[in-house]
């Protein structure tokens, strides 16, 4: 499970960015000139991570913005029941993500959960602790 602010790339808050998006490479512009850096191995990590685990997201953002940015990067399709909601619940993005995965056949009992804020992990860790949570931040 993958944050994205400061997780896959460099903005705080890529639900600021105000379409339409102007996509160079691994960056990319908005409306207002602002831009938005996807970290260095970050396609290639996903890639080698897609073949070994199931991957999901747990944002707190607006998905009406942030989807087109992972779409425009191609990253969208790695992605299985994806969390992006405009609260920072991550606890409640990631038991209902485990719902869905169970609906569908899948016993998960190991989580790797990576975000950039601690705050985050340890909410998780507190209303979540029957999951067996690795964490890397």
């Amino acid at each position: 499970m993958l944050n994205l602010d400061g997780t896959l790339w460099d903005h705080e808050d890529a639900s600021r960015l105000v379409p339409p998006y102007e996509f160079h490479g691994d960056c990319l512009t908005d409306a207002h000139g602002d831009g938005l850096h996807l970290f260095p191995g970050v396609r290639e990590f996903l890639e080698w991570t897609s073949w070994r685990f199931l991957l999901t997201i747990v944002s707190w953002n607006v998905g009406e913005r942030v989807r087109p940015i992972l779409e425009g990067f191609g990253l969208w399709d790695y992605f299985t029941f994806p969390k992006i909601g405009g609260h920072p619940n991550k606890a409640d993005m990631i038991r209902r993500t485990l719902e869905e995965l169970a609906s569908i056949g899948y016993n998960v009992e190991d989580i790797i959960y990576v975000d950039d804020r601690g705050i985050y992990v340890d909410e998780v860790r507190m209303t979540l602790p029957e999951v067996d949570l690795s964490t890397c931040w």
